[in-house]
Parts: C-alpha cells; sequence; structure tokens
C-alpha cells in the first residue's frame, strides 16, 4: 500500500483564490477501498504550480489507482481532492485542466498522428490552426508524415500519447509509467519529450 507517502505544510485558507496562489492540487486523507482490500491509505498531497512529483513503489502498490482518482478517472473511499480550489462535485469544472497518460495510450492504429491528435482536438473544442502541427512538433514526431500509429514503435507511441495529454493546453500533467517496457534510446527520447513538454505547459496560457 501507499501509506501517507507525501504530507504538506498545514495552512490556513481564507478563500479560493489564496488557495490557488499556495497549490495547485492537493488531496487530504485520500483512501480507495476494493471490498476488503485498501489500495490506497489516507495520502495527503499538496502540489505549488511548476512542481514535479514521482510516485514510488513496487507492483501492485496503489500508485496508478491513485492517479486515476487525482485524474477524475476513479472516484475514492474516502477523503477529499482539490484542484485549483474546486472540490467534490465542483471540480468537474476544472477536470479539463488535468492532461493524462494512464496505462496505454488510447490511440487508433489505423489512423496516423496528426489524425489522432486532430480527434482529440476535436472532442475538446480546438480548431486553432497550427495547433496540431506544434504538438507534433513538441513530441518530435512532425517528421513521422501519414506513418499510421500502428506501425510505431512502443517509443513513438509513447510520445504520442504525451502528445494527446497536452492537447487542451492542461495545467497539469499526470504521467503513469511513461518509459515502461523502453529500449535505452526509447527512455532518451521520452525523457527528452517529457521536458519539452515541461516547458510547454509552463508557459502562460488562455487560463486566468
Amino acid at each position: 500500500e501507499i501509506s501517507e507517502c507525501l504530507v504538506g505544510s498545514e495552512m490556513c485558507i481564507r478563500d479560493r483564490e489564496e488557495y490557488v496562489m499556495e497549490y495547485l492540487l492537493s488531496t487530504d486523507c485520500l483512501t480507495k477501498k476494493f471490498k476488503r482490500q485498501t489500495a490506497i491509505d489516507n495520502i495527503s498531497l499538496h502540489i505549488r504550480q511548476g512542481e514535479i512529483y514521482g510516485l514510488i513503489g513496487k507492483n501492485g502498490a496503489g500508485k496508478t489507482t491513485f492517479l486515476k482518482m487525482i485524474s477524475g478517472l476513479s472516484k475514492p473511499t474516502s477523503g477529499d481532492i482539490t484542484f485549483f480550489g474546486y472540490h467534490g462535485a465542483e471540480r468537474n469544472k476544472v477536470i479539463s485542466r488535468i492532461g493524462v497518460l494512464i496505462e496505454a495510450p488510447g490511440l487508433y492504429p489505423d489512423m496516423s498522428a496528426y489524425d489522432n491528435l486532430k480527434l482529440k482536438c476535436i472532442c475538446v473544442g480546438l480548431h486553432r490552426p497550427g495547433y496540431i502541427e506544434n504538438i507534433l512538433s513538441i513530441v518530435g514526431l512532425e517528421n513521422v508524415g501519414k506513418k499510421k500509429v500502428g506501425h510505431f514503435s512502443l517509443g513513438m507511441k509513447q510520445r504520442l500519447g504525451i502528445g494527446m495529454a497536452l492537447v487542451g493546453e492542461p495545467d497539469v500533467l499526470v504521467l503513469d509509467e511513461p518509459i515502461n517496457g523502453l529500449d535505452p534510446e526509447g527512455i532518451a527520447e521520452v525523457r527528452e519529450t517529457l521536458l519539452l513538454s515541461l516547458i510547454h505547459i509552463s508557459e502562460p496560457t488562455r487560463h486566468s
């Protein structure tokens, strides 16, 4: 189990704006149980904008479950998640500001990288000229042309998955083992992609 691995400092919150200045994302005693098994046990975590956090634990420790909960893909058994000052049902107002790559990227193998990104852009209502080309450049896939994703290497698929997570200019990027199963060259490629991605999401966006 992951149990109380990261605990932030106590603070008094007077209003939402003050909270946003202090923490971008926080959890309070977050717990997840599957019948009699406790997968996540009372995790309290506080993340400021620009910070990088990593979860360390053996297989089955609950890392993916925790990431799914903060990404809105799974409901906690108890505890609370606050994102930009919103918690509970109100968090749905800003859940789109989280970019997610958990487990295998959800890609269409018979489509190109461009068309996969185009579908994601349509889903989030983005129709900006040059936007997809910019994402492809960030993840190092600007020269793949019309090659189908099913013919990509594992490293290329992971980079495209990161590109999919970047669509919509998220304020938080949640990645679950993005270099898992890659050879040394693939690991180096994904690490470079992550560095460029961090620069991208740290730049000023349309959000106020």
